[in-house]
């Protein structure tokens, strides 16, 4: 796979936009902290994407280590060339986006969908998933070592040593031996048994399966034995059967002796029902007797006594009332005399007059009012015509120059003003008008042109046609192309003619509209002009007339006395107003003068006014209560009217009283005899209310319904006709008792015999249904005890097989590694002589001739530049094998050789170069730019044909030459 350009809206620091040479070895040079690292992790992020899972990475993760250092976009944007073609890898990291495109430009996203939201586009075109791409094709300094995990089960867990083993195996195809492995140990621990709903050890399950087995045999033995048990309580059912009929004929005797109790309990409520019915016809004979007194109102009496007060009160009340009418007669009288004596000045005034007189009042107090306000502002004027600095002579000046001219002057010197706002006003729209209307003939002039164009074109055309059709007419040519050519023409010129003349008429609205703006607008222009002018000239003759040197001195004195006249105008008139206000004034206190002196002598006010007005109506008043003197007494006559006809309803109201309880009214006996002779009769009425209202409902209530009684008799005889019934019978109490008794044995022997009952039945039920699913299950689970045990033996022997193959997969991959990787260190130049790799990708080191030693000794004997190119040369090596025959990784390459001298510098540059650059695509990042400058320096020819430089921080490719 080639990486062909990367785009970096925002990444970490990263930002620009860099292309890569796919068959040269890229070399990117810049200083630290420069982004030469987050190059290769954006080309990481856009392959694989970025993991935000805090679960994994608590105090960062990936998804906010890399976010924009400026805020900007969060988004990378790869183009890989693969054996799948070209492939444009978009990735939004802040909004969760993933796109990829193929080389036609059509979106092909969903055939690198892995699971549910995932993308892995770097695991579908490499193989790879993103730890194994990090160990063989990114390389990282300080991570080299990474590559062979230290911890022994980190080791048996990698699954790179899976992709060597699928890459070394040609005979199975994809499948390698430790994923197989690791299926058949997941396949013993997870082993499903649908009969337990356990999922587990193979070896777990079969104990499980043998210990329910055991225990439905149990269960079955146990049912066996229960059946045996259950005969012995089919003879208790045969006993309590016996028992019931006896404690049933037990009952039928109670029964017999509760018919007897109730025979003699329904005759004693018969005889009962009697004596009551003979106690009822006596009381309602009673009551029939004395009906004649229910007619009488129970408080006829109270009543009767209420009313006969009211009448000796009423003839009281008349008597007061003329007693009363004397005494104020005779104060009134003496009281309007003293207050008429005081007023005898005012007797000759009407009402008219005190409303006059109030009026007046009223009037002189408003001009008072309207007077000192006018004075004030009058004042208030003047200082402020002192203050815009308005000179008494010139205003005396202008007022004689401008005050007495004539109409037709004034008008003149207005209208002049007025004509030169509205020429401001409207010239300068008129000619914005006429700009635009000019404008507009120009646009239709030149729409017509163009239109008219293709007119001419066709126009020409059909004419050379005709004079060519013409011409081979004449030299006698071929009849039918003459004829063509004579057709087209004329169909060609008719066409041309007909688009020169739709193109004379092109906007023709449009124009006409113009043409009728501009002449409107440049007649209202002229208008104006001529107006002003004829103004001016009159202006001139009047200028020369009043003496002024020209008009303009005269409308600048002009303007002066109207700006006069408009600041002064309030104070003119304020002062007219002050001056009628006072005529106003004298003329009403003149009229009001002889009101004023009534009250005594002294000026003119509105309260002396007012005081004359209110005795004016003070003496009307009196004289008009005295000759209302007696009519204000008149109500003493109605009210004693009212009395009187009160006194007479009440009397009519007792007599009625007494003739409604049926006593005969005697004027000559009185009241006290009348009042007696009506308590004896409401002493009767209410013993006929007790008799009606109490004793009878009381008898009635004790009765028993018709239905009842007769209900009564058919039990009685329903009960003497049902058998023998014995003489004497206990109390119903005693009967009930020893009925429960005898009941409760029967439920109880009743209860008993169902419960054995349901006890046999369920014994035989529980064993009829239960003996052959236990059967069944027993023979179930010996077959899926079986079927795990030859599952286990399966596997074993899967893993025997796979573990032998394994052996001659890991010689073909180590003996590739071993070679490989020697051969990469020879030509960096190491001390290393031979490399021998193990099962789980842990190797042995010889170096210099001596013995094999561990990874781990060789790393602590080992020099840091001497250690990171070891496991350069495995990563390399490693890389190599798993492109063979497949995609070829890219290999990215930062500062690899940071703790290299110059010398093993320059071997590990020429070896990527000449070795890997023309099978892989290189990248190899660098801050040692001198180092970089002097290898170039050192195999020109090899740096200027072999390797693509690149500057990181232009954000393009750049050649080096």
């Amino acid at each position: 796979m080639k990486l062909v350009r990367l785009r970096v809206d925002g990444f970490g620091p990263l930002q620009g936009e860099w292309a890569f040479a796919p068959d040269r070895v890229n070399v990117v040079i810049d200083d630290n902290e420069r982004g030469k690292s987050s190059l290769f992790a954006a080309v990481a992020a856009a392959l694989y994407g970025l993991d935000g899972d805090r679960r994994k990475d608590r105090v960062m993760t990936p998804l906010e280590r890399w976010k924009p250092w400026n805020g900007g976009a969060y988004r990378v944007v790869l183009e890989v060339e693969s054996d799948a073609g070209l492939h444009q890898i978009v990735r939004d990291f802040e909004r969760g986006t993933v796109a990829v495109f193929d080389r036609s430009g059509g979106e092909v996203t969903a055939n690198f969908l892995e699971g549910r939201d995932q993308y892995p586009v770097g695991k579908k075109l490499l193989g790879l998933d993103r730890s194994e791409f990090e160990k063989c094709a990114l390389l990282v300094q300080g991570e080299l070592a990474e590559v062979v995990p230290g911890d022994d089960r980190a080791r048996r867990m990698a699954t790179l040593k899976a992709r060597l083993e699928n890459a070394a195996d040609t005979r199975i195809g994809d499948t390698n031996a430790s994923e197989a492995l690791r299926v058949l140990e997941d396949a013993l621990r997870r082993y499903n048994a649908p009969e337990l709903e356990f999922t587990g050890t193979v070896d777990n399950a079969v104990e499980r399966l043998a210990k329910k087995r055991d225990e439905i045999e149990a269960e079955i033995r146990d049912l066996d034995s229960a059946l045996i048990v259950a005969q012995a309580p089919l003879d208790d059912l045969q006993r309590l059967a016996e028992e019931e009929r006896k404690l049933q004929a037990q009952l039928r005797e109670l029964d017999n002796e509760r018919r007897a109790a109730s025979a003699l309990d329904v005759r004693r409520q018969l005889e009962e029902h009697g004596k009551v019915m003979a106690e009822v016809a006596r009381l309602e004979s009673e009551a029939a007797e004395l009906e004649g007194a229910a007619r009488v109102p129970a408080t006829a009496e109270a009543e009767l006594r209420e009313t006969i007060a009211r009448h000796d009160e009423a003839l009281r009340n008349i008597e007061g009332l003329e007693s009363r009418r004397r005494e104020e007669l005779a104060k009134e009288r003496e009281a309007i005399a003293r207050e008429r004596e005081e007023l005898a000045a005012f007797e000759a005034f009407s009402a008219e007059d005190a409303d006059r007189c109030v009026g007046q009042a009223a009037e002189l107090r408003n001009l008072d009012m309207q007077e000192a306000l006018l004075r004030h502002q009058v004042q208030e004027l003047r200082d402020t015509m002192g203050s815009k600095g308005y000179e008494p002579e010139k205003s005396e000046f202008l007022q004689r120059r401008f005050g007495n001219l004539p109409p037709d002057a004034g008008r003149m010197l207005k209208r002049q003003t007025e004509l030169n706002l509205q020429y401001q006003a409207e010239a300068a729209a008129l000619e914005k008008q006429r700009v635009g209307a000019t404008e507009t003939l120009r646009d239709v002039d030149a729409a017509r042109a163009a239109a008219r164009t293709p007119g001419w074109v066709l126009l020409a055309v059909g004419i050379a046609a005709l004079v060519i059709g013409l011409v081979v007419l004449v030299l006698r040519g071929t009849p039918a192309l003459s004829g063509a050519l004579i057709v087209l023409g004329t169909l060609f010129a008719s066409g041309g003619a007909g688009v020169l003349m739709m193109g004379a008429r092109a906007r023709q609205v449009d124009r006409d509209d113009a043409l009728s703006a501009l002449s409107e607008a440049q007649g209202r222009i002229n208008a104006l002009h001529r107006q002003r002018g004829e103004n001016e000239a009159g202006l001139g003759d009047l200028a020369r007339m009043m003496g002024y040197r020209d008009s303009t001195e005269l409308l600048r004195q002009w303007n002066d006395f109207v700006r006069l006249q408009e600041d002064s105008g309030p104070l003119l008139r304020a002062q007219e107003q002050l001056e009628t206000a006072e005529r106003r004034r004298e003329s009403v206190a003149q009229d009001a003068k002889r009101w004023s002196e009534l009250s005594g002598e002294g000026p003119v006010t509105p309260e002396r006014l007012e005081k004359s007005a209110s005795e004016i109506r003070r003496s009307l008043g009196a004289k008009q209560r005295l000759g209302n003197l007696e009519q204000g007494f008149d109500w003493v006559e109605d009210e004693k009217r009212t009395l009187e006809a009160a006194a007479d309803d009440m009397k009519a109201h007792a007599v009625g009283i007494l003739e409604q309880a049926g006593v005969t009214y005697e004027p000559a006996r009185g009241w006290a005899h009348h009042v007696n002779e009506l308590q004896q009769r409401l002493a009767s009425r209410a013993r006929y209310v007790m008799l009606v209202d109490e004793l009878i409902p009381a008898a009635r209530g004790r009765l028993r319904p018709d239905h009842e009684v007769a209900q009564q008799r058919r039990q009685l005889e329903l009960l003497v006709s049902g058998g023998d019934l014995p003489e004497k019978a206990r109390p119903a109490a005693e009967i009930e008792l020893a009925a429960e008794q005898v009941r409760a044995r029967l439920q109880a022997a009743v209860d008993k015999r169902t419960n054995v009952r349901v006890e046999v039945e369920e014994l035989w039920r529980r064993h009829a249904q239960r003996r052959p699913e236990l059967g069944h299950e027993q023979e179930r689970l010996g077959r899926a005890i079986e079927r795990a045990k030859r599952f286990k033996q399966a596997v074993e022997l899967a893993r025997e097989t796979i573990t032998r193959i394994a052996t001659d997969t890991h010689r073909k991959w180590a003996e590739f590694l071993n070679e490989r990787v020697a051969g990469i260190l020879n030509s960096f130049g190491s001390r290393v002589e031979s490399l021998r790799f193990g099962e789980d990708l842990e190797f042995s080191v010889q170096l210099d001739g001596g013995p094999l030693v561990s990874r781990g000794k060789a790393h602590a004997q080992l020099s840091a530049g001497a250690r990171d190119q070891l496991y350069l040369a495995v990563r390399l090596a490693i890389s190599e094998y798993l492109s063979r025959g497949g995609e070829s990784l890219p290999l990215l390459l930062d500062d690899v050789f940071a703790t290299s001298d110059d010398g093993r510098l320059r071997a590990g540059m020429r070896a990527l170069i000449e070795s890997f650059g023309a099978g892989h695509q290189v990248l190899v990042t660098t801050c040692h730019r001198g180092r970089m400058q002097e290898l170039r320096k050192l195999d020109p020819d090899l740096y200027r044909d072999r390797v693509h430089w690149l500057d990181l921080q232009a954000g393009s490719g750049v050649r080096g030459k």
